[in-house]
């Protein structure tokens, strides 16, 4: 089987976009499918495969120029329309993140292509290019990344036959040969001795940060690192450490994603303490549909989890199984469930086992063969 990947993701910044694009690439290339990546053009100084820690047993096709605004949606999604209808025998399907590239295809160009979405329509214009392909015959599949936003979708009158939901995944193989604990806080240079609480990830608007900083003030004898984040919203939490006089709370910033592990590793609990008015980038709630990469990589870290009871989290995650859940918006609850997971030992080590059994399920391998499931021999 043959599929062109239209990505039209930021390159090399620090979203999670470009990491989603690169892995699933590479998953289908793995279920043996002959996978062409469509990118706009990027800086080749750059090795793309080892900054997403990918293997390059897929093809890179670059269109336009880069250029890292919205624009490029728009002008990525247009020309890579064109592109895949004149190179049309070449490829069985597409699959997209792009609106314009599916509006395109399935109503203009008659290309059977599969639109996975990761978030609800943003404006009137998106609607618009919803309304228009949601019932085309080329149109073969639509996927969403959580339950929730496939209710959202199919809300909106999209086809319930056309849905499929496929969380996203984790790279089991990146996590393989990570050091244990006490190694990875040696090449970390971290304290081998205290206890470690770890959050990765963006630290937008309602991700929990100052809840997590207060629980810090409460449990002065551990270390809490948090990996990632923009510069902006670093140095905001920074100045607020500094105020409430919070040594044990450490800022990493941003790490190359293939880095990621080796801090997950360093820590004795990882910590997902999203709020009732969590958002994405561009401030968009996201509590009832995101799907975050770092909560498969968190379960396949086999550590215990401690995060917060929004409702795309709990279809994951399930309270004394996999995770201990707490209430979203509570300091309280948020410090007693890290410290009973700190203090209870048998409880931590059966959530981490059955957190990265159930990473097993997550794969983006198990991703991509859902959403093409039937349409060719897996």
């Amino acid at each position: 089987m043959r599929i062109a990947y239209v990505g039209s993701p930021e390159l090399f910044l620090r979203g999670a976009s470009p990491i989603h694009v690169m892995k699933m690439c590479q998953a289908m290339a793995n279920l043996g499918i002959d996978v062409e990546l469509i990118l706009q053009s990027y800086d080749k100084k750059y090795d793309i495969f080892e900054f997403y820690g990918v293997r390059p047993n897929f093809k890179i096709i670059t269109t336009i120029p880069s250029t890292n605004t919205y624009a490029r949606h728009f002008i990525h999604g247009t020309y890579s329309a064109f592109y895949t209808w004149f190179k049309k025998s070449s490829y069985d399907l597409i699959l997209t993140r792009n609106i314009i590239y599916t509006y395109l295809s399935t109503v203009f160009f008659k290309i059977p292509t599969i639109y996975d979405a990761h978030h609800p329509l943003v404006n009137t214009a998106a609607r618009y290019l919803f309304d228009s392909f949601k019932n085309s015959k080329y149109l073969i599949r639509f996927s969403t990344n959580s339950c929730g936003l496939g209710n959202i979708y199919t809300s909106l009158g999209l086809p319930e036959y056309k849905l499929v939901v496929a969380h996203n995944g984790v790279d089991l193989e990146r996590f393989e040969n990570v050091p244990n604990k006490f190694e990875a806080r040696k090449q970390l240079s971290l304290d081998t001795q205290k206890k470690i609480v770890c959050y990765s990830g963006n630290i937008y608007s309602g991700r929990g940060i100052e809840l997590l900083m207060e629980v810090v003030l409460r449990l002065n004898d551990v270390l809490f690192l948090i990996v990632g984040g923009l510069e902006s919203d670093i140095e905001y939490y920074r100045n607020i450490a500094r105020k409430k006089k919070a040594e044990n709370f450490k800022l990493v910033g941003f790490v190359p994603h293939k880095s990621v592990p080796l801090y997950l590793s360093s820590a004795d609990i990882l910590v997902l303490p999203y709020t009732s008015s969590m958002t994405i980038q561009g401030g968009t709630l996201a509590g009832e549909f995101t799907s975050p990469i770092k909560l498969f990589e968190y379960m396949a870290s086999s550590r215990p989890i401690v995060a917060t009871a929004i409702p795309s989290v709990k279809e994951i995650l399930k309270d004394g199984e996999n995770a201990l859940i707490v209430e979203p918006n509570s300091v309280e609850s948020l410090y007693n469930g890290i410290k009973r997971v700190l203090e209870d030992r048998v409880l931590a080590e059966r959530l981490a086992i059955q957190a990265f059994n159930d990473a097993k399920k997550y794969t983006w391998e198990e991703r991509a063969k859902k959403i093409l499931n039937g349409l060719y021999r897996l």
